[in-house]
């Protein structure tokens, strides 16, 4: 019996081992997998109260922060279709991305390692008229999860909608979007747990940017 989407595996993971150790970045701060879950229902309420809703696009170009694995969890809670995005693109690229997915909301960062994604972010929302853009340095929206919607459960057997869009590499042509499901990534990752034999007590570097498939799966 497995969890059927991102959200249920968390609600799951946190019943199971609520104080366990999830996360640990690079400056030694920490989120047990009950913190981790507290902290993706504020910023589902939050991002809930400004108007973020299901079934919306939201693309997001973060670098592999914590914050941003809480983001991946706040909008599953809320069923949105995520389009992770590279650090790495640029403009050209973030414009077809968001074209190809119809961006609701942009989530980027003001500047990292001295590139103005903010800028960037800006003047391509300025071309799509209705795309709207989130700075999130370090930092999200919070809100009250009382205010939430209550997680919807599909019933086994019921087709999973698409709730994830990857870019392709763009290194032959143009960057094409990929409809993946939470069913797909799960399956995913289940067999890299097992062919790598994969214990509770492992410690493991998520070796994959967070915004790849590879670090969704890692997630």
């Amino acid at each position: 019996d497995y969890a059927r989407t991102l959200w249920e595996l968390m609600e799951r993971r946190v019943d199971a081992t609520p104080d366990a150790l999830m996360l640990v970045d690079e400056d030694m701060s920490t989120l047990s997998f009950a913190e981790f879950w507290s902290e993706a229902e504020l910023v589902a309420a939050g991002l809930h109260a400004a108007g973020v809703a299901a079934g919306d696009v939201v693309t997001w170009q973060l670098p592999t922060w914590i914050e941003s694995l809480v983001l991946v969890a706040a909008l599953s809670r809320l069923e949105v279709i995520q389009n992770p995005v590279l650090p790495t693109y640029r403009e050209r690229e973030l414009d077809i991305i968001t074209t190809q997915a119809s961006t609701a909301l942009m989530v980027t960062p003001s500047v990292w390692r001295g590139h103005e994604y903010e800028a960037m972010a800006t003047d391509v929302a300025r071309r799509h008229g209705a795309m709207r853009v989130l700075v999130a340095d370090r930092a999200l929206p919070q809100g009250d999860p009382t205010s939430l919607p209550e997680p919807r459960r599909a019933p086994p057997g019921e087709e999973q909608s698409v709730r994830w869009l990857f870019a392709t590499s763009g290194t032959t042509a143009e960057p094409k979007v990929v409809q993946h499901t939470d069913a797909s990534l799960l399956a995913a990752a289940r067999g890299m747990s097992r062919r790598l034999g994969l214990i509770p007590h492992d410690r493991n570097a998520m070796v994959f940017p967070v915004t790849h498939v590879g670090g969704i799966v890692w997630m």
